[in-house]
């Protein structure tokens, strides 16, 4: 799912490169960089660079969705200032900037931008090293600004040094690689031709970089496409639901909670067969938002231990109806602190504080209705651990 996405991206990226070629060269451009700050709506963006109206772009796509953003021409590029809490960073020679705006909502925020750029848009090639100096450079920057890996609840826990072993290896993954691991070169050549970081600063604010390495078959000159994505936590907790589930993402989120746990012990799985030690000790993160919607606090994930069982056992085991709690790892000893009952949440043994449906994630089709006063019932032995239920409306 994950390489789809990105080869689609690459498909829009292309595409926009092709009409920034075919722009007419002596346009002036203003020597004003553009600025563009995380969660402004379209009009604010656009008001925000008034030097730059000739290069707006609206895309109106079906069921109420436009791509706004700027489309430039061919070694014209400017430079860009990305402006987030507490920071900033400007990119040279941006070709094309993008933001979903959903025409649904009124002064929608642009939750995510995407920006295209090249490494050599002054020039019509650029070599490996050129280029693997260039990203190293941009690494630097964004260490020195306080930007760190922004690992997933479904990454293997592992070594900044071994996540690269598991990127080049084929039965890995180019999704996990810690950008704070320092690659020489030949690491850098070693690297997929379509390859991903992911990095946050804080929990407010996360960028996904992605290269896209290629060789011009007719003049065998080489050219890094760079795609950069930036959005906040709420594009980063909707990374892992379909689309369908964007607008109910609170109870998609609490049901595929539970098998997140099963994502990380494949990956982990697949480390251990390639002689990498896990970092059973490595920590989570907390994401604010889904510990205010829903009180769970993902820096107190649970994990299934690797080392006592594989991903395939677990699965087989499991589907035979097998008890797989003893091989979760780090189950909390006591009960989590409800932040507030008033929020719809209500944990199992106690009343029920307002009449009508509610469902838990530990138990799949809990879904039921109950009186206010009723005990909420318990489901001990589950792989979800903690029973906490929640409520979903007084409809049936």
């Amino acid at each position: 799912m994950f390489k789809q996405l990105g080869y689609f991206i690459l498909y829009i990226f292309i595409s926009l490169l092709t009409t920034s070629c075919q722009a007419k060269p002596e346009v002036t451009m203003p020597d004003k960089p553009l600025e563009i700050a995380l969660n402004m709506t379209a009009k604010e963006l656009y008001d925000a660079n008034p030097e730059y109206k000739a290069f707006q772009e609206g895309d109106v796509q079906p069921m109420g969705v436009t791509f706004q953003g700027y489309n430039f021409p061919r070694y014209k590029e400017p430079t860009v200032t990305i402006k987030y809490p507490n920071g900033e960073i400007s990119i040279d020679g941006v070709m094309s900037i993008l933001a979903y705006d959903d025409n649904k909502q009124q002064n929608y925020r642009l939750s995510k931008i995407s920006l295209g750029f090249l490494f050599d848009h002054k020039v019509s090639g650029i070599t490996d090293e050129r280029a693997y100096k260039e990203m190293m450079s941009l690494f630097k920057e964004l260490q020195e600004k306080g930007w760190t890996y922004a690992h997933s609840n479904s990454a293997p826990r592992l070594t900044a040094k071994d996540s690269f072993t598991y990127a080049i290896t084929e039965e890995g993954s180019e999704l996990y690689l810690d950008y704070s691991y320092p690659l020489t070169f030949k690491d850098w050549m070693q690297l997929s031709d379509l390859q991903l970081w992911r990095l946050k600063y804080g929990t407010e604010t996360y960028m996904d970089i992605r290269i896209n390495r290629q060789t011009d078959p007719s003049t065998s000159k080489r050219h890094y496409l760079i795609s950069l994505d930036v959005y906040n936590e709420l594009e980063k907790i909707q990374t892992n639901l379909d689309s369908k589930d964007r607008g109910r993402w609170q109870n998609a989120y609490t049901e595929i909670y539970p098998e997140l746990a099963l994502w990380r012990l494949e990956n982990e799985t697949s480390a251990i067969r390639m002689s990498l030690k896990i970092q059973q000790d490595q920590p989570d993160y907390t994401l604010p938002l889904i510990l205010e919607k829903t009180g769970i606090d993902t820096s107190k994930f649970v994990s299934i231990d690797p080392y006592k069982i594989t991903y395939e056992e677990f699965i087989k085991r499991q589907e035979a109806g097998e008890d797989m709690t003893p091989y979760y790892e780090n189950q909390p000893t006591a009960k989590p602190e409800i932040t507030s009952q008033a929020k719809g949440r209500c944990p199992a043994n106690q009343p029920c504080p307002i009449s009508g449906y509610w469902f838990t994630p530990a138990k799949k089709d809990s879904r039921a209705y109950f009186k206010q006063g009723d005990i909420m019932p318990d489901y001990p032995h589950n792989n979800w651990g903690e029973v906490i239920w929640q409520f979903d409306g007084e409809k049936a």
